[in-house]
C-alpha cells in the first residue's frame, strides 16, 4: 500500500464527512484527527461516509470504534455510512459496528 492514499472532504452543511482510498498504518492517524477535528472534539453530530473506502484493515476498526465509543459518552452521534458491498460495508458488517447502507 502506498502511504498518504488517504484524503477526506467534509461538507458543513449536511456534517459529513467523505473518506476516500486507504486507511491503513501511515493514514490512520490522519482519520482520527479527521473525525476529531469535524465533530469539533466528539461534541457535535458527524455521518462518515466510507464507501469510496478501498482498504479497511483492524486499524482502520479501531479508528473508527474508538471515535464511536468518545461520541457516545459525549452524547453526540457519530453514524458510520457506507455503500452496499463496499469493502467498509463488508468489514464494518463482520465486525458488528453499526452503520447505515447506501
Amino acid at each position: 500500500m502506498d502511504a498518504d492514499t488517504l484524503t477526506t472532504s467534509y461538507d458543513a452543511d449536511t456534517a459529513v464527512l467523505t473518506v476516500t482510498g486507504e486507511v491503513d498504518e501511515s493514514t490512520g492517524p490522519q482519520l482520527r484527527e479527521e473525525l476529531e477535528k469535524h465533530s469539533e472534539g466528539f461534541t457535535r453530530d458527524l455521518v462518515v461516509d466510507l464507501g469510496a473506502v478501498d482498504y479497511f484493515p483492524s486499524l482502520a476498526v479501531g479508528v473508527v470504534a474508538a471515535a464511536r465509543r468518545r461520541a457516545e459518552e459525549s452524547g453526540v452521534d457519530l453514524e458510520l455510512l457506507a455503500t452496499e458491498g463496499s469493502v467498509a460495508q463488508r468489514v464494518l458488517t463482520v465486525c458488528g459496528l453499526p452503520h447505515r447502507t447506501s
